[in-house]
């Protein structure tokens, strides 16, 4: 016989359907309609018609002191973009740019960047350059096989079907995202391997090292400055007294993107043992503690962040297919799957206008209807992800309205100059906004309007600079602060062999990076050893004025640029805006030429 509900359960859910309901008020201020986009100087078939884009591999056996990683860890990559047509020799290439991406980052987040200048030399300037951009060791590890079919087929439920629905692909299904019990051997993946690597790929690529000093220039973005800072003060053979195999011999310059071309050194504020547990290092045995205990398990390997997590990073790029082959559907990737723990807890994030409907998430993510343009750019844009580090500015919602966002914390605790400038470098608290409709109540969600995406050429013009609400009272952002393509930022996240976002990235290089510029650091295997080298390099540096960086007083910095926009602003859209990274690059590349 079926038991019956007790009354009390009925009378408790319906009171916290009623509680539910009372927290959503849809409605608001919506933004006025789209400008007429800007022309554009040239197309990215342009540019795909005279660059191409090959991933290299170079055979290099990773370490094996803590277990063998998989055979394709034993291959350095790295993506190289080059004129069509060209020789395939880099001795006739008229310059060469090495690239390191930053924290988390893989070959792709320099995409745009790199087809992007080979493009512009070639057409402007009538010269040959190389853009070679590296993907880490630890991007080897990540399963492609589903992103990549998508790609091929032009069907994101491929991607879907394959690490969501156990499809087979080739003979090959999906094994899980790896955590750090699945990679003893990220242990090894430190400083040293990655600072081996990038001079293995200059080396073999241009084995002449007059020519290396001529014509080879070495840069990064973000965490990859401070690299380019140790490529330049390393000592690959560890004697100080021998100097043509130290970095800043076997290169002509120096690249800075939204970064500093120096070492990072821990502060008493922004330590490694603040986000991620590790100990203080005072001294080498203290570091060789803590190595022991990556490799034992104690610490862990791969860096731990709630909010960016294999599984969502993958995610994106399947997102980034839709945006780009199917920019105006609605969105229904995210309708599509089932929401892990951790995918839950980020959408509750980006999607929740006060902590009320963080905790009680009514309305939720997919309650609204986005199209894949507009989904994305909720991810990745400036005014919606309040993580700076993954921020670009690339346009704004449109079609429903759009309201100031009190999550995580409230508009009163926005206005506290101290407490922003406290937390400039990790989140955004002031600026953000969420949409507000997702049907007239909450017994009709799914109902409301399909909100679209007006780009970043979208939202305001040199007559009309203001993106505001149709009534003119509130201002969402400006002409200034919008400088990305939003299809250039959905390609770069998916685009081609690789992606743009390290699903593994290894916390030994954050540790190794710590200890190498101290007095111990050669004693620990770290030999940075030529310092004072660096500051003499001729060096370019670039720094986003919405980046997570505190620039030096004497650093100008990007207006209206965050911190992935330095990779990616539009560079085609002169009637609007130049493009203040890649032709600055250009020339000073050319100004430093050796003989």
């Amino acid at each position: 016989m079926r038991k019956s509900t007790p009354l009390y359960l009925f009378i408790l859910g319906f009171a916290c359907v009623l509680l539910t309901a009372g927290c959503y008020m849809p409605g608001g201020p919506v933004p006025e309609g789209k400008h007429p986009p800007a022309v554009r100087d040239w197309t990215a078939q342009d540019v795909d018609a005279l660059v191409s884009m090959e991933m290299e591999s170079i055979y290099s056996p990773a370490p094996r002191e803590n277990g063998v990683p998989p055979e394709a860890c034993d291959y350095i990559n790295f993506l190289r973009f080059r004129p069509k047509g060209s020789s395939g020799d880099p001795a006739d290439a008229d310059a060469i740019l090495v690239l390191m991406p930053g924290f988390m980052g893989g070959a792709n987040s320099l995409e745009y960047t790199g087809r992007q200048l080979v493009y512009m030399a070639l057409t402007q300037d009538s010269k040959y350059m190389e853009v070679w951009v590296m993907d880490r060791r630890p991007n080897n590890l990540e399963d492609l096989t589903g992103s990549n079919a998508a790609e091929a087929a032009g069907d994101v439920q491929v991607a879907l079907d394959y690490y969501y629905h156990g499809a087979e692909i080739g003979g090959r299904t999906f094994q899980g995202f790896l955590d750090d019990g699945d990679m003893p051997f990220l242990s090894e993946f430190g400083l040293k391997l990655a600072m081996e690597d990038v001079y293995e790929v200059i080396t073999t690529m241009v084995p002449d090292p007059a020519m290396r000093r001529s014509k080879v220039f070495v840069g990064g973005h973000s965490l990859g400055g401070p690299l380019t800072a140790y490529f330049a003060g390393w000592d690959f053979d560890g004697d100080p007294a021998t100097l043509d195999d130290a970095g800043y011999m076997n290169c002509a310059g120096l690249v800075g993107l939204d970064t500093a071309l120096v070492p990072t050194l821990p502060t008493e504020d922004l330590s490694l043992s603040m986000f991620f547990g590790l100990p203080t290092i005072a001294d080498a045995e203290d570091y060789g503690q803590v190595v022991e205990g990556m490799r034992d398990g104690t610490y862990a390997r791969r860096v731990p962040l709630p909010l960016v997590f294999p599984e969502f990073l993958s995610l994106q790029e399947t997102l980034a297919m839709e945006a780009a082959w199917h920019p105006d559907a609605e969105s229904t990737v995210l309708r599509r799957i089932p929401k892990s723990p951790e995918v839950d807890m980020v959408l509750r994030m980006l999607q929740s206008r006060a902590m009320d409907q963080f905790l009680l998430p009514v309305p939720y993510m997919t309650d609204f209807r986005f199209t894949n343009e507009a989904q994305l750019g909720i991810i990745v844009d400036d005014n919606y992800q309040p993580v700076v580090a993954l921020q670009a500015s690339c346009g704004f919602l449109n079609g429903g309205a759009v309201v100031v966002k009190e999550f995580p914390l409230p508009e009163d605790l926005q206005e506290i100059p101290e407490l922003t400038e406290a937390l400039r470098s990790l989140i955004s608290i002031k600026g953000m906004f969420i949409a507000n409709d997702a049907g007239p109540d909450y017994f009709h969600l799914g109902q409301g309007p399909l909100y679209s995406w007006a780009d970043f050429d979208e939202v305001a013009d040199a007559a009309d600079p203001d993106y505001t609400d149709t009534g003119g009272t509130l201002t969402y952002t400006t002409a200034e602060e919008e400088v990305s393509d939003i299809q250039d930022v959905a390609r770069f996240l998916y685009y081609g062999p690789t992606n743009a976002l390290e699903w593994y990235f290894a916390l030994r290089v954050n540790l190794d990076m710590e200890v190498a510029a101290t007095s111990f650091g050669p004693d620990c295997g770290l030999p940075y050893l030529h310092p004072d080298a660096v500051g003499g390099m001729p060096q370019v540096t670039f720094v986003a004025e919405k980046g997570p960086f505190i620039p030096p007083e004497t650093t100008e910095t990007l207006k209206g640029y965050n911190h992935l926009d330095v990779c990616v602003a539009a560079a085609n859209c002169s009637a609007r805006r130049e493009n203040e990274v890649i032709r600055p690059t250009i020339d000073f590349m050319l100004a430093n030429l050796g003989d």
